[in-house]
């Protein structure tokens, strides 16, 4: 019997089993994937996270400072600032970094195996693949988004997520991020052109509705005005989800990253908060594997912890996404050309309380600018109450006071989760 199962090998899987094998434990990951990391993300990491979970400089194609930002009516803002924000790196060999020294550590990695069921006993979980079955002390589910697993344990799933679709594209001439807004393009969301290699870049989008359409349209946009020349790689879809599970935890178990929602719902990147998740399930699976006590009551530590660390940024950030999905492209073309005359840009750039990774105070400064705030106000009234708390705690107490929903493609969820 193992001490702990990972099912996943995504950051927070292998993070957690490098955590909890460096302390001793004997650890299992199971992937159906044999590509470790392999997976639909920008690859853009934050400074705070390049210094808190190193990467190999071999593993980085580029550092950011700036990024272009435009409008639906065409309107170029350049955001610039002063020190590098973030860094692009290789996803694929970033996350399988992780693996490789859980392996040095111990873990056993068991990969092209699908996991098709778990079951809790009273001193034990058991995994059951289609390779056979295992069974441990303790559980962490790292299944990414999409996975019947959560299920299964009664714990449920997003109530909120989006499709994000990308590929790799040759380009010509870009240098810098860019990022593309309006209903024409992603609806209530955003599109992405990201450099990483010279001549090449990462090509996306997010979108509730017909991915494929928006993002063909996309290219045939950027191909049209030279900055894409064609594509370089298949064409990947995946889930992204933009609330949390209610429940984290279970007796014997632990859900993280993607698969609890622990992702920014302003931009849908996960990697930093995942790790972070992964490293405090960690902490508490080590006090409840030593005291063996290994109760839902006992693990419910681990959500309190998360939470704390990042419920503040979750809400906040959610309500803002809501609040954009509700305005036009008139509106947004507004905003865009309202912050790059009042000084907004240039304040933000500059101010040390914002951060690559935590978009709150971002969020607040903005709402709380005479021109921003107020035109944001005019238009949704909802956002009246960020303007006045930076935790936007009743926010969503009432389905009546958001923009009405519309859910993403459900024939798209079930291929979406790798495990």
């Amino acid at each position: 019997m193992e001490d702990v199962i990972v099912v996943g090998a995504g950051p927070a899987g292998n993070n957690a089993a490098l955590s909890l094998a460096s302390q001793g434990y004997s650890v299992a990951v199971i992937d159906s994937r044999e590509n470790i990391g392999d997976k639909l993300c920008t690859g853009l990491v934050g400074q705070e996270c390049f210094r808190r979970y190193p990467i190999s400089p071999d593993l980085v194609h580029r550092e950011i400072s700036s990024a272009r930002v435009i409008s639906p009516s065409s309107e170029v803002l350049r955001f610039e600032t002063p020190q590098t924000v973030a860094r692009v790196v290789n996803r694929v060999g970033y996350v399988s970094s992780f693996a490789d020294r859980a392996r040095e550590a111990g873990a056993q990695y068991l990969l092209g195996q699908r996991v098709a069921r778990v079951d809790q006993h009273s001193d034990h979980v058991s995994v059951v693949t289609d390779n056979g079955s295992l069974e441990a002390r303790a559980l962490v589910l790292a299944t990414g988004f999409g996975s019947q697993l959560n299920r299964q344990l009664g714990l449920g799933g997003a109530s909120d997520y989006v499709v994000g679709i990308q590929a790799l594209v040759e380009t010509s001439g870009l240098d810098e991020v860019e990022v593309y807004l309006g209903r024409k393009v992603a609806p209530g969301f955003f599109a992405w052109l990201v450099p990483t290699e010279p001549g090449y870049a990462l090509a996306g989008l997010l979108v509730r509705k017909n991915a494929q359409e928006r993002f063909a349209q996309f290219l045939s946009d950027r191909q049209a005005d030279g900055s894409v020349t064609k594509l370089a790689s298949k064409v990947t879809c995946w889930g992204i989800p933009l609330r949390p599970l209610r429940k984290t935890y279970a007796d014997r178990v632990l859900v993280v990253g993607d698969a609890a929602g622990q992702v920014k719902p302003t931009t849908g990147g996960g990697i930093f908060y995942s790790l972070l998740a992964s490293e405090i399930a960690s902490g508490v699976l080590d006090q409840a594997l030593r005291d063996d006590k290994l109760s839902a009551n006992e693990l419910g530590a681990y959500q309190k912890e998360w939470k704390s660390l990042l419920s503040i940024e979750l809400e906040v950030g959610y309500s803002a996404r809501r609040a954009f999905e509700f305005l036009g492209d008139s509106q947004i073309s507004s905003l865009v050309h309202q912050a790059g005359k009042n000084g907004l840009v240039a304040e933000l750039a500059n101010s040390p309380d914002v951060s690559f990774d935590w978009h709150s105070s971002m969020i607040s400064k903005i709402m709380g600018h005479p021109t921003m705030g107020g035109v944001l106000r005019l238009v949704n009234p909802l956002l009246a109450r960020m303007a006045r708390s930076p935790v936007p705690a009743d926010l969503f107490s009432s389905d009546a006071t958001q923009p009405d929903a519309t859910q993403p493609d459900p024939t798209l969820a079930e291929t979406m989760s790798p495990v």
